[in-house]
C-alpha cells in the first residue's frame, strides 16, 4: 500500500522540481521506533519471566537479534516499500517464522502483533492484498494460541475473527480513499500543465497580439503619412518648371528619403508578421511545416494545395497557418501516426485548409467532455475563436481506430475586425 501514497514532500526530480514521495517514507523512522520498542520490551520481558531457562533465554536473546537484523535489512536498508511483491512476501515469511519460534519460548512476544498489523498495511503493495495479508496473519495469531495454550477458547477465536473482519473493512475503506486521492492527484498533475500551457498561451498570444497591433499602427499612420509625403512631392516635381534645377536636386533627394523610409517601415511591418510567413505565401509556409513534420517524426508528412491561389489577408494567412501549426503538434504527442496530408484548398469564396493523419483517431465527445473538465479545449478553443473573427469556422472530425481531420476554413478577403494589409500599401 505505501507504494501508491503520495504526499507533497520534497524530494527533487531531475528537472529540478518537487517531485511527491510515499507517505509511508515519510513516517518509516516512527514505524521502525514501534517495532524495535515493542522487539525490545517483548526481550525484557521474556528474559525477566522466572519460569524461562538459561538456555531459553540464549535462544530469546538469539532469535530476537535475528529478527532485529531481518528487519533492518529488508525494512530499513532495503526500504521495503520499493521492492517486488515476492520479495515482501520474502520478507514476511522469514519474519513469521521468527515470531512463531520467539512466541513459542515465551508468550510475551505477542507484543509483536501490535507492529506486525502495522507492517501489513504499510509494506504491502495495495489495500486489497493487505486483505489476505491480515487472513494470514489471525491465522499465524490462532497458531501461537494454539501451541502456547493447547486450545484457542471461543472468546479468543471471536476477537481474532472480529480483528480480522475490522482490518478488511479498514483495508477496504482505504482503498477507495486512496483511488479518490489517486483520481484528484492526477486531475491536479493536468490542471497544473494546462495552467502552464495556459500561461504560455496568453503570452503567446500577447506577444502576437502586441506585434499586430504595432504592424497596424504603423501601416495606418507612419506608412501611410509618408505615402501621402511621396505622392505629394512626385507631384509637386512634376509642376516644376524648366529650369529650376536647385529646387528639383533637393526636390528629388526629398523624394529619394521618403521612398527610403517607406521601404523601411514597410519592412518593419513585415517583420512583425508570423516568421512562417516572412519568405512567401502561406502555402509556401505550410508546404515548410509539413516537411519539418516529416524530418522530426520519420512519419510520411505531404502538402497539397488544389484550386486556383487567391490573395488573402494577413489574418486569413496566421489564422489557417496556426491552425496548421495546431493540428501538426497534436499528431506529434497523440497520434502515433504513419502519414500526415496538408492540404489547402482555394473555392470560389472560401479557402479550406485540412489537417489529416491516418493515426489512432478518438471519441470527439469524450475528448470534448475531458477537455471542458480539465483545460477547456484551449488551442482549438482559441482557434475557432480567432476563425470566427474571420467569419471563418474550425471542426474536428475523427473515429478511434481511423485517423483525424482538423478543417479551417476563412472566407476569401476575410481581414477580420480590425483593418487589414499591413505592408501592403
Amino acid at each position: 500500500m505505501a507504494k501508491s501514497v503520495v504526499t507533497e514532500s520534497p524530494a527533487e526530480t531531475s528537472s529540478g522540481r518537487q517531485a511527491p514521495v510515499h507517505a509511508w517514507e515519510r513516517w518509516a523512522p516512527a514505524w521502525h521506533g514501534v517495532f524495535y520498542g515493542v522487539l525490545g520490551l517483548a526481550t525484557v520481558l521474556a528474559l525477566a519471566d522466572p519460569t524461562t531457562s538459561w538456555a531459553g533465554r540464549a535462544a530469546i536473546s538469539g532469535l530476537g537479534l535475528v529478527l532485529g537484523g531481518w528487519y533492518w535489512l529488508w525494512v530499513v536498508r532495503r526500504r521495503i516499500w520499493t521492492l517486488p511483491i515476492l520479495q515482501v512476501l520474502a520478507y514476511f515469511a522469514g519474519a513469521g517464522a521468527l515470531w512463531l519460534a520467539l512466541v513459542s519460548l515465551n508468550e510475551a512476544f505477542f507484543l509483536i502483533a501490535f507492529s506486525a498489523y502495522q507492517q501489513v498495511f504499510s509494506y504491502l503493495p495495495s489495500p486489497r492484498s493487505t486483505i489476505p495479508g491480515v487472513v494470514v496473519l489471525t491465522g499465524l495469531l490462532l497458531t501461537m494460541e494454539l501451541l502456547d495454550a493447547g486450545q484457542p477458547s471461543a472468546l479468543s477465536l471471536l476477537i481474532a475473527l472480529l480483528s480480522a473482519g475490522l482490518c478488511i473493512l479498514c483495508s477496504l475503506w482505504i482503498d477507495a480513499i486512496m483511488r479518490q486521492s489517486q483520481d484528484r492527484h492526477r486531475l491536479i498533475e493536468e490542471l497544473e500543465a494546462t495552467r502552464a500551457e495556459l500561461a504560455a498561451a496568453e503570452r503567446q498570444a500577447g506577444t502576437l497580439g502586441e506585434r499586430q497591433r504595432l504592424a497596424h499602427e504603423i501601416h495606418d499612420t507612419l506608412a501611410q503619412g509618408v505615402t501621402s509625403v511621396v505622392t505629394l512631392l512626385e507631384a509637386t516635381e512634376a509642376e516644376l518648371a524648366p529650369g529650376q534645377a536647385t529646387a528639383r536636386r533637393h526636390l528629388s533627394h526629398a523624394l529619394r528619403t521618403a521612398r527610403d523610409t517607406l521601404a523601411e517601415a514597410r519592412r518593419f511591418v513585415w517583420a512583425l508578421q508570423p516568421e512562417a510567413l516572412d519568405r512567401g505565401s502561406v502555402a509556401e509556409a505550410l508546404g515548410r511545416l509539413a516537411k519539418t513534420l516529416a524530418d522530426e517524426t520519420g512519419m510520411t508528412a505531404r502538402f497539397l494545395a488544389t484550386g486556383a491561389p487567391q490573395p488573402l489577408g494577413a489574418r486569413a494567412e496566421v489564422a489557417l497557418l496556426r491552425a496548421a501549426q495546431e493540428g501538426t503538434a497534436n499528431i506529434r504527442k497523440h497520434a502515433q501516426a504513419s502519414e500526415a496530408v496538408l492540404t489547402l484548398s482555394y473555392l470560389d469564396n472560401r479557402v479550406i485548409l485540412d489537417v489529416r493523419d491516418d493515426g489512432r483517431g478518438f471519441d470527439p465527445d469524450a475528448a470534448e467532455s475531458h477537455r471542458a473538465e480539465v483545460s477547456g479545449g484551449l488551442g482549438l478553443r482559441g482557434l475557432k475563436a480567432r476563425l470566427a473573427l474571420l467569419g471563418g469556422g474550425l471542426d474536428v472530425e475523427s473515429t478511434p481506430g481511423e485517423g483525424t481531420v482538423l478543417v479551417a476554413q476563412v472566407p476569401i478577403g476575410a481581414v477580420g475586425p480590425a483593418t487589414e494589409g499591413c505592408g501592403k500599401t
